[in-house]
């Protein structure tokens, strides 16, 4: 069942922060402590908590970093040049449950997205100090996809990914191979959510819309999936 009220705008975010809300749609049945900064559903308050820090002076590929360290739009660029039909890119955390939870069925249908130009990216939106914890957390899973780090400030990150993102995770997004985003699954998202959409896209259908779980003011569920 779908819930309706698994979104916090980030203003409330801020206040709420310390209250350990749940990051998704669902609460998890595993409880978990509550991470260093803010473990608010909505990612806002953990940016605006990091110093000023510019993508610029976070490198991709940093030499000893856990995972590759990308800016929004550094990531999308890497999108424009890896000839992919298009990209779903999942953005998550190593203290979000829902996350956790979510990454082995993105495991499981990955091939299947793959042989349809469309393979799944993960980009974990931790703080540079749980990069490690990110890294760590997709081992322990099995998880074999490819990663990435969101480079601060988190808040640049989102815009560059989808300005109408309110900031909660987990989130996934459909790119096509421009960067545009043709798809935003606002919130966890299950298999049978996430597959038909991709397909259409792939066999050439129009496909721009948004599955908003009741977390994104104002979108339509399943807009534009025919």
């Amino acid at each position: 069942m779908k819930s309706s009220s698994r979104w916090l705008p980030l203003s409330l975010a801020l206040v709420l922060a310390s209250a350990g809300t749940a990051c998704s749609r669902k609460k998890s049945a595993r409880q978990t402590p509550s991470p260093p900064l803010a473990s608010a559903n909505a990612f806002g308050p953990r940016a605006d908590l990091v110093p000023s820090l510019e993508p610029s002076a976070v490198p991709s590929d940093a030499p000893g970093a856990a995972l590759p360290i990308v800016s929004g739009a550094g990531l999308l660029e890497r999108i424009r040049q890896s000839g992919h039909k298009g990209v779903v890119l999942n953005a998550w955390a190593s203290w979000c449950d829902p996350c956790r939870e979510e990454l082995p069925m993105l495991a499981r249908v990955a091939p299947k997205m793959a042989a349809l130009g469309v393979p799944i990216w993960l980009v974990s939106v931790d703080d540079p100090e749980g990069y490690s914890a990110a890294k760590g957390v997709l081992e322990s899973l099995g998880i074999n996809l490819t990663s990435y780090a969101a480079a601060p400030p988190l808040q640049a990150f989102k815009l560059a990914m989808n300005p109408k993102w309110p900031g909660m995770i987990p989130v996934s997004f459909l790119f096509d191979t421009t960067g545009k985003l043709r798809y935003f699954w606002a919130g966890e998202v299950y298999e049978k959510e996430l597959v038909p959409v991709v397909e259409g896209f792939a066999a050439g259908k129009h496909i721009d819309g948004v599955s908003d779980f009741g977390l994104a003011p104002g979108a339509t569920q399943g807009a534009g999936h025919e």
